[in-house]
């Protein structure tokens, strides 16, 4: 992420660029809302400030630094409009697949600054094993930024003789990366939280994909830098914690605004008058801040052993994963309590509590943030080995 002043380059730090979008997503939101995908005002500033580039070698005018500015990102954007955020989170897990591919295959999908990517990780697809690569067919759901997107990456059955033709043990698994040109999306996000989010359905009909754009989790990892060495899972469950974060803040803020605004004269007591509002507002501050530094430190830990080059231990991992879990669960606790407590304002759409109460429930719904991961932690903690696929990846 360079910027050209002076004739030199300097460095954008990601979280500012984030800043330079908030007021565009926030000013953009009823237009994001109603379209039921990101305003195309916004996609075009997110793109400029290269937050369609995180996780992408620097080369590529990606972000391979510090971590945990990713998590700055997330946490802003989704304090101006979560959808935005989604996108862009979703669109990092996209581009840190693209860690897989050989250097030649990774500067074709990955050379124009202005693309969108999506991706959906649900084995909902069949490959089928031709001459010199796969013909992929299938119907995914849920894949996020569908419209907006000019590349997909899709995991796929792979299916090729003597191989398993159903999942389960023994089922090889590959995500492909595929073009706008070769996807149909359906429309059929209609929904509350996340709106516009624009996850639709989409599909594929037997399109033929060379073997240099299939990988799986066991490719060789082409450009070996440390951010590249990060794992996948729980730092995407630490994405999916600095957005909860950040929707908490705008609820939290929504409602410090309302008290601010409603004080009137006479004997009767104000909305900042009631105790709930207070005590709620004071554990959203507390809740906020010590979540997002167990959340932060967490991940500068892995960070740190990533650039060493260490192998991370099942604790280190833990970390993260209970961070994580524990950030989203309590901030949907405290979004809903705000809701609570704020009262009849909580219903209309003027405020962006009404949004966040939406959006907050919509995140958790997200698989990389269920209580089970809490559980595979405490194994860790406890001297068991944590066995689930995505613990390690």
């Amino acid at each position: 992420m360079n910027d050209i002043s002076s004739g030199q380059a300097t460095i954008t730090l990601p979280s500012d660029a984030a800043h330079n979008v908030y007021e565009s997503a926030i000013l953009s939101r009823e237009d994001t809302e109603k379209d039921r995908k990101i305003a195309p005002n916004v996609v075009k500033k997110l793109a400029e400030q290269s937050l369609f580039r995180l996780g992408l070698p620097a080369s590529l005018g990606g972000w391979d630094g510090n971590p945990v500015e990713t998590l700055k990102v997330y946490e802003t954007l989704a304090s101006a409009e979560a959808s935005v955020a989604w996108i862009v989170w979703n669109n990092h897990l996209a581009c840190t697949f693209g860690r897989f591919l050989d250097e030649s295959s990774m500067h074709e999908i990955y050379s124009d600054p202005s693309h969108v990517y999506a991706n959906s990780a649900r084995p909902e697809g069949v490959a089928n094993t031709v001459d010199g690569g796969y013909l992929v067919s299938g119907q995914w759901t849920l894949v996020s930024g569908s419209e907006l997107a000019d590349w997909f990456v899709l995991r796929c059955l792979v299916i090729s003789e003597g191989s398993p033709t159903t999942l389960g043990p023994g089922a090889n698994l590959k995500l492909f990366f595929i073009p706008k040109k070769d996807v149909e999306v359906i429309d059929t996000w209609h929904v509350g939280g996340l709106n516009g989010t624009g996850s639709h359905d989409i599909i594929v009909k037997e399109a033929f994909v060379k073997s240099e754009y299939a990988v799986d989790f066991n490719s060789p990892v082409t450009i070996d830098s440390a951010y590249s060495r990060l794992p996948i899972g729980c730092m995407n469950a630490a994405g999916c914690a600095a957005m909860s974060l950040g929707v908490l803040k705008a609820a939290m803020d929504d409602l410090i605004d309302m008290c601010l605004e409603r004080v009137t004269p006479g004997k009767n007591p104000d909305l900042r008058d009631r105790t709930t509002v207070q005590d709620t507002i004071a554990k959203s501050k507390t809740i906020l801040a010590s979540r997002r530094i167990q959340l932060h430190q967490s991940v500068e830990t892995l960070w740190e052993a990533a650039q060493q080059k260490h192998t991370f231990t099942d604790v280190q991992l833990a970390d993260v994963w209970a961070a994580s879990c524990e950030a989203a669960r309590e901030s949907r606790a405290m979004v809903s309590e705000i809701y609570a407590v704020a009262g009849t304002a909580s219903l209309y759409k003027k405020h962006r509590i009404e949004r966040a109460h939406r959006d907050i429930h919509a995140i958790l719904q997200h698989g990389i943030i269920q209580p089970h991961w809490m559980s595979q932690a405490g194994m860790a903690y406890v001297g068991l080995t944590p066995h689930a696929a995505m613990f390690r990846i």
